[in-house]
């Protein structure tokens, strides 16, 4: 990452309003980079570092876009849209999911996602299309099924190898944690999340720019 004066500057005040009254105050952090990772914009420190979590699904679908599942198994971009989202567990969403998992020919109880609070299926878990996709890519690749989302498992080391990849880092230099929903998640600065954001949009890359064309025309 370029270091330098523009890495740092006064941060943003989110208030929160009742009726016209401020009621809470929030500090926020916000970066820009270009796809080579050099900050265009930053309000507060460019090297805050929080857990990327939900914001890596797009990345993790790499794993899909790259490996010839979407292909193999005939999923269409509405079903990578899904992979990619954090969504609300409706009907047509569980189906989407769903319809993965029947594509692939694997039987749900697979699914290590968590039930909601307020479910009966893991299909409704808020990251279910992302953990059908990884899936996916195990029954493709003919990986154990029941430890995919065991942080030393081959599908978690690919999908870690391609974010490191493209912020051309070792992939040793990172450090995880398991997300709620169980999968490994990892420590960033925000700058390098903004820099897969530019480099997801950037149209260099087919893989990603596939992922790009299908959240933007199938929102689950």
């Amino acid at each position: 990452m370029t270091m330098g004066k523009r890495n740092h500057s006064a941060g943003l005040e989110v208030q929160l309003l009742r009726e016209g009254i401020v009621e809470s105050r929030h500090q926020a952090e916000a970066v820009v980079c270009d796809e080579r990772g050099r900050v265009l914009s930053v309000a507060g420190s460019a090297e805050s570092t929080t857990f990327a979590r939900s914001s890596l699904k797009p990345f993790q679908a790499l794993a899909v876009t790259s490996s010839g599942v979407l292909e193999r198994y005939g999923l269409s971009d509405r079903d990578l849209a899904i992979m990619c989202s954090s969504h609300n567990g409706t009907m047509e969403q569980v189906r989407q999911v769903f319809n993965i998992l029947w594509h692939c020919d694997i039987d749900l109880a697979a699914l290590q996602c968590p039930i909601p609070p307020e479910g009966n299926s893991r299909l409704q878990y808020n990251c279910s299309g992302k953990h059908a996709g990884m899936l996916a890519v195990c029954k493709l690749q003919h990986w154990p099924l029941d430890s995919y989302m065991q942080q030393n498992h081959p599908l978690q080391q690919m999908i870690l190898h391609k974010i490191a990849d493209l912020l051309k880092m070792p992939a040793a230099e990172f450090i995880g944690a398991h997300d709620d929903c169980g999968v490994p998640t990892y420590l960033m600065e925000i700058s390098q999340m903004a820099t897969l954001f530019a480099q997801m949009a950037s149209g260099d890359n087919l893989s990603m720019e596939r992922v790009v064309r299908a959240m933007l025309h199938h929102r689950p």
